[in-house]
């Protein structure tokens, strides 16, 4: 792969960058391999973007962005539950169609998979806390954890405005954890995308897993009537 050469060095980086994470992984990812493809020097990353971590921040930050807000406008002018979960999904999807490799690092490299921690919500405030007994968690990392989270924030809590509004007008049933069911779905799909079936390889329409994902969650898999207590 070889880049614009006419292209703003930053963006060349970014581009160069999105490759090579892609394709490694963020831990096995080298500032070298990104400078080398982008065909600028070391001190050029280092000037625009300070070190690795911050470069795949930039690269993540600068796409969640656009893919928040049309998330947001996907909803808009929708009156049912049904059609907003829908419009939600088939923009989710897309993008997360798009954007697997790097999404995945998000999930299972820097919200703090790899180093034992988890993020929870303590007092109403979220957290990162260790897994285990003896893990200690430094403030550096608990900051760079959350930034990350946050990006995943956004993205979800469109998906909670939704679902609230199904449990206050009757279209869901009780009251339910809210949170929960957001990211219960949330990360279900994403985990879905991220570890496909055959069908999802051979790129499933958006708008049809979509389709799915909805019905799923209203309606479940159960034949009306066949229950049996």
């Amino acid at each position: 792969m070889k880049l614009d050469k006419a292209m703003p060095k930053d963006l060349r980086i970014l581009q160069a960058a999105e490759k090579i994470f892609s394709m490694y992984g963020y831990e096995k990812a080298t500032l070298d391999e990104i400078i080398a493809l982008a065909d600028v020097g070391k001190g050029t990353v280092y000037k625009y973007f300070g070190n690795k971590e911050q470069l795949f921040y930039k690269l993540v930050a600068e796409k969640n962005k656009p893919f928040v807000q049309r998330l947001q406008q996907a909803v808009v002018g929708k009156t049912s539950l049904k059609e907003k979960m829908y419009a939600y999904f088939c923009e989710f999807v897309r993008f997360y169609y798009e954007n697997s490799a790097l999404w995945q690092i998000i999930c299972f490299e820097m919200l703090g998979t790899s180093n034992a921690c988890r993020v929870q919500k303590v007092d109403g405030v979220y957290r990162v806390l260790p897994r285990y007994s003896q893990i200690q968690i430094s403030p550096e990392l608990e900051e760079q954890i959350l930034r990350y989270h946050e990006l995943l924030q956004q993205e979800y809590e469109i998906l909670e405005e939704i679902i609230s509004e199904g449990f206050t007008s009757g279209q869901l049933k009780g009251t339910g954890d809210l949170e929960t069911s957001s990211k219960y779905i949330f990360f279900g799909v994403a985990m879905s995308i991220f570890n496909p079936t055959q069908s999802l390889k051979q790129k499933m329409q958006a708008e049809k897993a979509a389709e799915i994902i909805v019905d799923r969650y209203l309606h479940g898999e159960a034949v009306t009537g066949m229950l049996r207590d």
